[in-house]
C-alpha cells in the first residue's frame, strides 16, 4: 500500500533506527520538576515541555522524525521523470529536530499554566529514492514568546528563520518540464514574525478522556529591518509579506493504556509569495502505547498536495502519499 513494497533496505534500516532511538526519547520522565521559586511562582530554565502545541499536520513543523514519501505528481523531476512513468519513486525526508522551554514562569498554583521563551530548529533533509543523493536542505529555526492562560488556549509569538540550500543530486543542473533556472532562485531566506493561537474546545465538556479536539491558527508576516537575530530577509520576493496557516487535529487515547492511542489531523496554508495558493497536508495514524502526557511515538501516514516542502523550491508544485514515524519532542 502507498508503494512501502518500494522501500529499500536503508529505508527500512533508517526507520528501526528512528523507532529505538524515538523509544529512549519516549521513555523519559517528564513528571519531576526542577525550579527556583519566586513568590508564588516557579522559574524552569530548559524544561522538557512546551506550553505551545507542535502541529501534527503541518510540513515545517519543528520535528524529529523520518517521512519515505511515494511522488504522485511534481512541477520538477529531480533528474527523473516523475510524471511520464519514469524511474523516479520518491524522496526521504529527515528531520532533525530540537525544541525546549529555555525559561519557563508558572504559579504554583497550577504548573500547567503561565509564560515562557520557547526555542526551536530543524533541520530537514531531503534525499532521492534508490540512491540517496541529497536533493536540498533546509534550516528551520525560531524564537519565540508563549503563554498558557488557561487550560483551553494557549498563545504564542515567534520569530522564524528559514534557509534552505540545494544539495549534491543538483551539481549539474536539473530537469525540469518548465522553463526554469536554478540559479534565480538560489538560497532563499525568510524572516518571518508569527502570531499564533490553539484552542481545545471539548475542554468545556469537563471530561478529560474526551478534550481531544485541537484547532489553530497563525499569522504570519514580513517585517523589514533588523532586530537581535541580525538583518531580517525575505528573499527571492521581497515585496511577499504574508503567510497565513490553520488545521485540527484529534488525539484519542483507548482507555487500556497498553493499546495506545489514534490521532488524525488536516493542515492548510496559504503563501502571498505563492499568490496564497492552498497547500493542504493530512496525517492519520497511530500513537504507540504510553502514559498520559508522556512523549509520544507516533506512526502513520500523510497526504500532501501544494507547493514543495522543499523551500528551495518553494514555487515548484508536488503532490504525494507518505509513510513516516515521529517522535514528541
Amino acid at each position: 500500500m502507498f508503494g512501502l513494497q518500494n522501500f529499500s533496505k536503508m529505508r527500512i534500516y533508517i526507520i528501526i533506527t528512528l523507532l529505538f532511538a524515538s523509544s529512549l526519547v519516549s521513555a523519559q520522565d517528564t513528571t519531576s520538576r526542577f525550579y527556583f521559586p519566586v513568590k508564588n511562582w516557579d522559574l524552569q530554565i530548559v524544561a522538557k515541555d512546551n506550553f505551545y502545541p507542535t502541529y501534527l499536520a503541518d510540513p515545517l513543523a519543528i520535528r524529529f522524525g523520518v517521512s519515505s514519501q511515494t511522488m504522485k505528481y511534481s512541477d520538477f523531476d529531480h533528474s527523473d521523470r516523475v510524471n511520464s512513468d519514469g524511474s523516479y519513486l520518491g524522496k526521504l525526508v529527515i528531520n532533525s529536530g530540537v525544541r525546549f522551554s529555555l525559561f519557563k514562569f508558572s504559579p504554583r498554583s497550577n504548573p500547567n499554566l503561565g509564560v515562557e521563551v520557547d526555542l526551536g530548529m530543524t533541520i530537514p533533509t531531503f534525499m532521492r529514492a534508490g540512491n540517496h543523493d541529497v536533493i536540498g536542505l533546509d534550516g528551520i529555526y525560531y524564537f519565540a514568546v508563549a503563554g498558557k492562560p488557561t487550560e483551553w488556549l494557549s498563545l504564542r509569538f515567534s520569530k522564524h528563520h528559514i534557509c534552505t540550500h540545494v544539495g549534491d543530486e543538483f551539481v549539474d543542473g536539473i530537469k525540469s518540464p518548465t522553463d526554469f533556472d536554478l540559479q534565480s532562485t538560489q538560497l532563499p531566506v525568510r524572516d518571518d514574525f508569527i502570531l499564533s493561537a490553539a484552542v481545545k474546545p471539548l475542554y468545556f465538556l469537563g471530561n478529560k478522556q474526551w478534550d481531544i479536539l485541537q484547532i489553530y491558527g497563525d499569522f504570519g508576516f514580513f517585517m523589514p529591518g533588523v532586530d537581535f537575530m541580525g538583518k531580517r530577509q525575505n528573499k527571492p520576493n521581497r515585496d511577499a509579506y504574508l503567510n497565513l496557516q490553520g488545521g485540527a487535529e484529534v488525539e484519542y487515547y483507548f482507555p487500556n493504556k497498553y493499546i495506545g492511542g489514534v490521532f488524525g489531523a488536516i493542515n492548510v496554508s496559504a503563501y502571498q509569495l505563492n499568490a496564497f495558493s492552498p497547500n493542504i497536508s493530512g496525517s492519520l495514524g497511530y500513537i504507540l502505547p504510553q502514559e498520559w502526557n508522556k512523549k509520544k511515538l507516533r506512526i502513520g501516514f500523510n497526504w500532501y498536495n501544494g507547493r514543495s516542502w522543499s523551500n528551495q523550491f518553494y514555487n515548484r508544485k508536488e503532490k504525494f502519499v507518505a509513510f513516516f514515524v515521529e517522535a514528541d519532542i
